[in-house]
């Protein structure tokens, strides 16, 4: 018997949908969206989907599309995660509308067959062991304290050139995890069963372990596309021990997590031209005590001082409107840092206003919506023009100002 499907989009207004009522309590637990009882038995109002992807509640496939097209999610997906565009359209060969479960499965399953074409990649990992004769290092101390001084077996330590290493353990574990998964094609099944046992005496990660770290280097050089792409679907798939029992398997994205991640990395990059340093969640306070704490998404810092900030935001309020307290927030951080113009970058919407405002003795803010359907390169050179504006000082902007910063009246 198939397992009941319930389909959301990724939304900020409230829809009607019908579901069991531990579906809706698992839509919590998960911190999928807000929800809400109506009078009609077994209907709830979903409001604020902020997570994008599929997963089981309660005996029940509940897939949830992103209002960003797939092919553009992962673009800037593999942008945060990477710094550059690794994963391109041609590299995935998925449909226009796939969801993006079997898109995900679909692009690793290819990475990783290209990464094993030539055999599972073999490195040096450093063994203790008891064994009949001396190989690497000879640990006395616990050939004493374990052996009692016996002469075998000998307690050594040893280099062993093996297969199970962290990159094929990252590759394995997010085969695994995906086969788990509701809504991978059978096809895509098949080829991940093959990784699965190109990769066998490889170890697993458990679940809720710590995912190894690996290294970019020359020697993995063969693996820099399915790494990545198995560290999303790790990250994603940890959804069942972070949401309790109502929850099972399942891979989600936090769309604003997304994209305030791409919009980081892209401009991390396009401010290297400029020098100075790029830094997100910067800490400081508005007030002489130090109590009052604020925390700016990105300051552009110069010499240890602050040279520009930058909020970014991806959801935005009803009928289009930005709210207020962006506005406010960002005149606050502009008074504490000196600085005549703020920005706020958005995620755009269908009906979006730009440009600017110039607030009452205080600061000049822009504000700019990033449209996500458009290729992520284009997206890029939009954050490199923010840069190189924010770099070299917008001319219309310091014309409006005085000598405090402040907009002249």
């Amino acid at each position: 018997m198939p397992t009941p499907r319930i389909e959301l989009r990724e939304a900020d207004q409230p829809t009607l949908h019908r579901m069991p009522r531990e579906v809706a309590a698992g839509l919590v637990a998960a911190r999928i969206a807000d929800v809400s009882p109506t009078f009609v038995a077994d209907e709830y109002r979903i409001s604020s989907v902020r997570k994008v992807g599929v997963v089981r509640i309660a005996g029940h496939d509940v897939w949830i599309r992103p209002k960003t097209p797939v092919r553009r999610l992962f673009a800037m997906l593999g942008y945060a995660r990477a710094g550059s565009a690794i994963w391109e359209d041609e590299d995935f060969g998925f449909a226009a509308d796939e969801d993006l479960v079997p898109a995900l499965a679909h692009a690793f399953e290819r990475q990783a067959s290209r990464a094993l074409a030539g055999g599972a990649l073999r490195g040096y990992v450093t063994r203790d062991d008891a064994l009949p004769l001396v190989r690497g290092r000879w640990r006395i101390g616990d050939q004493l304290t374990r052996r009692g001084g016996q002469p075998l077996p000998v307690e050594v330590s040893f280099d062993d050139f093996v297969e199970d290493i962290a990159e094929n353990q990252l590759v394995l574990t997010a085969a695994t995890r995906l086969l788990r998964l509701p809504g991978v094609p059978a096809d895509v099944v098949g080829r991940l069963r093959r990784v699965v046992r190109v990769l066998d005496g490889v170890t697993v990660v458990p679940v809720g372990a710590t995912v190894p770290a690996v290294r970019s280097d020359r020697r993995n050089t063969r693996y820099s596309a399915v790494l990545p792409l198995a560290s999303l679907v790790l990250s994603g798939a940890s959804i069942k021990q972070r949401a309790g029992s109502l929850v099972g398997a399942g891979f989600l994205v936090d769309m604003w997590s997304v994209f305030e991640d791409f919009v980081t990395a892209a401009l991390r990059e396009a401010f290297r031209p400029y020098g100075g340093e790029l830094v997100a969640q910067y800490m400081s306070t508005l007030d002489v005590e130090g109590r009052v704490k604020i925390a700016p998404d990105l300051v552009w810092l110069v010499d240890g001082e602050v040279r520009a900030c930058i909020d970014v935001k991806y959801k935005v309020e009803k009928r289009g409107q930005y709210p207020n307290a962006d506005l406010s927030q960002m005149a606050a951080y502009c008074r504490r840092f000196g600085l005549g113009e703020g920005r706020l970058v958005y995620a755009a919407g269908a009906s979006d206003s730009v440009g600017r405002v110039m607030l009452i003795d205080g600061p000049v803010v822009r504000r700019s919506a990033v449209v996500l359907d458009k290729p992520s390169a284009r997206i890029v050179d939009d954050m490199s023009r923010l840069a190189r504006d924010l770099a070299n000082g917008d001319a219309s902007v310091t014309a409006l100002l005085d000598g405090r910063g402040h907009v002249r009246r």
